[in-house]
């Protein structure tokens, strides 16, 4: 596999690693607002909730993180490839 076909993979692989993570960002927020919103919950139990809550927001801000940092990685390339030329 030569260069120019490396890069447009790993192009691919960042976009559709971007596509799902928005789409988990969305449903984690949808899910979140429900229960919020739903939930009628009370002592152990709303504790719980929050941390199941907290959770997921921290997964979706690992999940942000691990697409930034492959963003910065694609962005080296790019300018290496860029100052070889």
């Amino acid at each position: 596999m030569n260069h120019n076909e490396e890069q447009a993979k790993a192009r691919r692989q960042f976009t559709e690693r971007l596509a799902c993570t928005l789409v988990f960002t969305v449903v984690q927020l949808w899910a979140a607002v429900v229960i919020i919103v739903k939930a009628d919950v009370d002592g152990v139990v709303a504790l719980a909730v929050a941390f199941v809550l907290a959770g997921g927001l921290i997964a979706v801000h690992d999940a942000w993180r691990d697409v930034r940092s492959v963003r910065r990685e694609l962005d080296v390339e790019i300018r290496e490839d860029l100052v070889r030329l």
